[in-house]
């Protein structure tokens, strides 16, 4: 039997050949396994006995669109952006009975950021029947008129003031609710509701603006009251917070977002012309916010 012996040069060129076939094939697996398809991310999941996993996720492309959080889907809620262990916590929150009530309940959701909050508070939409009732006003009693039967009866006039005849007024903007209470139809509860509103306002600009207080006031009330547009606080558009700006009945969340999104993307608003850019903002609103605006 004949045996054939490689010289030294061949025995090198051999081992040579080895390593380059060993380092190709080791430079294929790695491509192999660290290839990703386009529009992929890659996740590492640990496997058993401590080995390493590689698996490509398609992303996700976010959308913005209305909703209600109420009725949405888990499939509405991911194209929102949202994440799925946030979409478990919403389920499990309306399993037990809960309900989104007003748009900022919303940011009470585990795991909210302000960057989704920024992004969807100008969406949301919480149905009527989601929403929280409101109250009925109470029943005013009336007083009773005194007779000449009884001229040493005494009139309670903290329940039942004295009212106004035609031609008195009393000043909408500084009267305390004693003396809103003079005005005819309007009671205690009806008071109430006018020195809240008021205070939400920043003051009355017009008459008109006490029948917003409430369904329920007589239109007839207007005839008593006369308004002071010095007493108007007037809000610093450029400056107010996102909340103060929120609390304005003629404001609130949509409104508000607009506001401190145009802030932060162009600058101070240096007049109406600035908001009638804005999407929410009609002008109706336009005109209603006219007297208590103010840009500094």
């Amino acid at each position: 039997m004949a045996y054939f012996e490689l010289t030294s040069s061949e025995r090198r060129g051999v081992i040579v050949l080895a390593i380059a076939l060993l380092l190709m094939l080791g430079v294929g697996v790695y491509v192999y396994r660290h290839r990703l398809e386009p529009s992929t991310v890659e996740v590492r999941r640990q496997g058993k006995k401590g080995s390493s996993k590689y698996y490509a996720v398609p992303e996700q492309e976010v959308e913005t669109f209305p909703f209600d959080p109420n009725t949405a889907d888990s499939t509405t809620l991911l194209r929102l952006g949202f994440p799925p262990f946030m979409v478990r916590g919403v389920y499990r929150f309306r399993a037990r009975g809960g309900r989104y009530h007003e748009p900022s309940d919303v940011r009470r959701i585990p795991g909210m950021t302000n960057e989704l909050w920024d992004r969807l508070s100008p969406y949301i939409r919480i149905d009527r029947r989601y929403q929280y009732v409101t109250p009925q006003p109470r029943a005013i009693p009336r007083a009773l008129p005194s007779t000449d039967r009884e001229p040493n009866l005494r009139r309670d006039t903290l329940r039942f003031p004295v009212k106004m005849q035609k031609g008195e007024t009393v000043s909408l903007n500084t009267a305390d609710t004693t003396a809103l209470k003079r005005i005819p139809g309007i009671g205690s509860y009806y008071a109430s509701r006018i020195a809240d509103y008021r205070k939400k306002l920043g003051g009355f600009a017009s008459a008109e603006q006490i029948l917003e207080a409430d369904d329920g006031i007589p239109v007839e009330a207007m005839d008593y009251v006369q308004i002071d547009p010095s007493k108007v606080v007037k809000i610093d558009i450029n400056h107010a917070t996102k909340a103060q700006l929120v609390r304005h009945p003629y404001i609130r969340i949509y409104r508000a977002s607009d506001i401190w999104q145009y802030r932060h993307n162009y600058g101070p608003i240096r007049s109406l012309d600035d908001l009638r850019r804005l999407p929410n903002f009609t002008e109706s609103d336009i005109e209603r916010l006219k007297p208590y605006l103010e840009f500094r």
